[in-house]
């Protein structure tokens, strides 16, 4: 009864799981019976080597623990993602006041892609650390909420991001090496276990062999960028100005802006666009 009434409020069935390919990241979730709580929790070394695999193909160096924040908001993000139904996106920017830094990731939940990047140049300072999230929907419907943060520490700021936007209480655990596990609570949940339940507990139900997850969601680190793509969502800000843009060139270099990554962009990319 409890699996099914789980089911039900994610509106999702279970999802069985096949053997796991290189870079692949498997999040387990999982219906805490008699406490109405989602536990969701995978091991996201394969994601943190590709992050650092892609900033090093980029030339991207980052300083001062921004790659520990980029790889914890990764991490922190997917997991929300796994508690989310599979037709959303999620994006999260956390704004660091102190380091100046702002720390963007994003996950599709109909891809499984995962990505995001560090920026380090020009952050306006806002007066507090602050976490931007927005969400969008297969029906193309976006809801956006911001929350100051009081608190230091990304998994803290996760926590205060559920208790003031999503209305619910909500707990992330850093269970060592590359483990990380979210306990989200549900209808009826009981709030005072979730408040106050141990790591030690939240490992064995994580690694509980007896009882099946109720589904399990698979996550790459990968943007899913190319030219095209990029040319597409560029085409409104050049107003069709392409003279301007080009001049005598017949490519320009345009970052992605989810990841990073450059990419020649070529004129003709932009006829179709031109035409329509």
């Amino acid at each position: 009864m409890a699996q099914s009434r789980a089911s039900a409020v994610r509106g999702e069935k279970n999802v069985s799981a096949e053997p796991q390919e290189a870079g692949e990241v498997r999040v387990e979730c999982r219906f805490v019976r008699e406490r109405n709580a989602l536990l969701c929790a995978g091991d996201f070394g394969p994601m943190f080597m590709d992050c650092y695999l892609h900033l090093g193909q980029n030339s991207v160096v980052l300083a001062g623990g921004a790659d520990e924040q980029l790889k914890l908001l990764v991490a922190t993000l997917t997991l929300h993602a796994a508690a989310q139904p599979r037709a959303v996106t999620c994006a999260w920017t956390l704004h660091l006041e102190s380091e100046r830094l702002n720390v963007f990731a994003v996950a599709e939940n109909p891809t499984g892609n995962v990505t995001g990047q560090v920026f380090a140049d020009h952050v306006r300072e806002m007066g507090s650390s602050v976490l931007h999230s927005e969400t969008a929907s297969a029906d193309g419907l976006r809801r956006r909420s911001s929350v100051d943060l009081p608190r230091p520490g990304l998994l803290a700021a996760a926590e205060a991001y559920y208790e003031q936007s999503e209305q619910r209480a909500a707990r992330y655990f850093d269970m060592g090496g590359d483990q990380f596990a979210l306990l989200a609570a549900q209808p009826d949940c009981d709030e005072e276990w979730l408040k106050n339940a141990h790591i030690d507990e939240i490992r064995r139900l994580a690694e509980d062999s007896s009882s099946a997850p109720l589904e399990t969601r698979v996550y790459r680190f990968c943007c899913g960028c190319t030219p095209e793509r990029i040319a597409k969502a560029i085409w409104p800000a050049l107003s069709g100005d392409l003279e301007g843009v080009f001049g005598d060139d017949e490519h320009i270099r345009v970052s992605c802006p989810r990841c990073g990554s450059k990419h020649e962009i070529a004129r003709e990319l932009f006829a179709a666009f031109g035409t329509e």
